[in-house]
């Protein structure tokens, strides 16, 4: 080749490469043109805050779907069995082949499948009691989902019982070779079979017979959950209470976290998971009387959440959608044809201040009447009123001391005697003596501004009684 040739095939390639930038330049330029933008942005990214299946909440503003979870018992245990059975896979057994302890762990973890999906069924179903429109069928439909998991349990089983007819104990693969074969297809039997019991339960011939029961359960539960917050916020006593539990919850979440840290594996830290589920579970338990703190929502479906778990759903914090504790069940009584108000009184009743009377008292002077009223003053008015009658509030015996002196008087004047002359005397020592007595009442009761003094009367009495001369 000759050189001319070759310069200007050098020059052909520095062509073609100066001009590889600008042409993808514009080729990007063009496509993001076609795109309608003029920069490329990262794609949102998906937090999960829980694990296994399940619909989430979407933000639909931003792009990002978040899925939210709930730990309970449930899921919390879904999780220590799923850490305990990876902990047995991973061992070994001398004389055994590691397919057995393989197959035990398999066993072992697929249980949490099976924990998570019961959980989703009631947290989804009834613990969304007042959300969705048929809370039980919800329930009911999601059996089949657990019926479905419980095929990875069995086909654990038959890995470990394969794996016991070899090796060492191979002259028992006779016996457990069509045992595991028969797990294997049971396994396979429980996973089809939990997906059409799931779709029978979620036909449209079994959701009519829930959907009724759903109908007369919700307004009672709601109901429910609303009358108790009012009971707690009218009385005063939600707020403390809740405190109360919210502090019970916290340390029994902060025992967990301190088990699962000390512990410095993967299962005690699940257990610790599960003692702080429990600490949760109390403090949602707040939800029943305090409608502006956790669980305040919905206060009975929340507090089925948080004891069983959730993958999927959250425990909704208050304040409640409707003040009225009577507005869910009235709803349902009206749609009945009992009218548009069925229980206006009581809704009324507590919708209002149905303890108002009694937050009152105990807020300000519950024993005002008798304190304001009657001790800082004369607290014995009404009783020395009724003794002294018509007389000074300083001689309250006033009338008592007249009454006994018109009985003497018409004693001695022989009223009782019956006729003039001695026999109307012959009680004339009882009269003085009688007569001696009320004096020295009315002089003890009454003003001292008079002569002598107030035991004056008594005491001429005693000097009466006793002889003269002790001597």
């Amino acid at each position: 080749m000759s050189t001319q040739r070759l310069f200007s095939l050098h020059a052909t390639c520095a062509t073609v490469s100066s001009l590889r930038a600008p042409l993808i330049a514009v080729a990007v330029a063009g496509l993001l043109a076609a795109c309608g933008g003029s920069t490329v942005s990262a794609p949102p990214t998906a937090s999960n805050t829980g694990s296994g299946s399940g619909s989430g909440s979407t933000n639909t503003g931003s792009g990002t779907t978040t899925k939210t979870g709930t730990t309970g018992v449930a899921t919390a245990a879904a999780q220590t069995t799923n850490d305990l059975g990876t902990a047995i896979a991973s061992q070994t057994i001398p004389g055994l082949s590691p397919q057995v302890t393989q197959g035990l762990g398999n066993a072992v973890s697929s249980t949490s499948s099976t924990l998570n999906s019961l959980a989703d069924a009631v947290s989804n179903g009834v613990g969304q009691t007042g959300t969705t429109a048929n809370p039980v069928g919800t329930t009911v439909a999601g059996l089949g989902s657990v019926v479905g998991s419980t095929s990875g349990v069995v086909q654990g089983l038959s890995t470990a019982v394969g794996g016991l007819g070899s090796g060492r104990l191979a002259p028992l693969a006779p016996l457990t070779t069509p045992l595991a074969s028969t797990l294997s297809t049971a396994a396979g039997a429980l996973n089809a079979g939990g997906a059409t019991l799931g779709n029978a339960l979620g036909s449209v011939p079994v959701q009519q017979i829930t959907q009724p029961v759903s109908t007369a359960i919700t307004p009672i539960v709601t109901t429910a959950g609303l009358v108790t917050q009012t009971v707690g916020t009218q009385s005063g006593l939600g707020a403390p209470l809740g405190g109360v539990l919210a502090k019970v919850g916290g340390a029994l979440s902060s025992a967990g976290s301190k088990v699962g840290n000390a512990t410095h594996n993967p299962v005690g830290a699940d257990l610790g998971t599960l003692v702080g589920s429990l600490g949760n579970t109390v403090t949602n338990a707040g939800g029943l009387v305090n409608p502006n703190g956790p669980n305040g929502a919905m206060p009975i479906p929340g507090l089925i959440t948080s004891l069983v778990g959730a993958t999927s759903v959250g425990v909704a914090n208050g304040p409640p959608a409707s003040s009225n504790p009577f507005g869910p069940l009235q709803s349902s009584l009206a749609s009945l044809g009992l009218g548009s108000n069925p229980v206006g009184s009581l809704s009324t009743l507590l919708g209002g201040t149905p303890l108002a009377g009694l937050t009152s008292a105990l807020g300000g002077t519950p024993l005002g009447s008798l304190t304001s009223s009657g001790l800082s003053g004369s607290p014995l008015s009404s009783l020395t009123s009724a003794l002294g009658g018509s007389g000074s509030a300083s001689n309250p015996l006033s009338t008592l001391t007249g009454a006994l002196s018109g009985v003497t008087s018409g004693v001695t004047s022989g009223s009782l005697g019956g006729g003039a002359g001695g026999s109307g005397q012959a009680l004339a020592p009882v009269t003085a003596l009688v007569g001696q007595l009320t004096g020295a009442l009315g002089s003890a009761a009454g003003s001292t501004s008079g002569s002598g003094t107030a035991t004056n009367g008594l005491t001429t009495l005693l000097g009466g009684l006793t002889p003269a001369n002790h001597k």
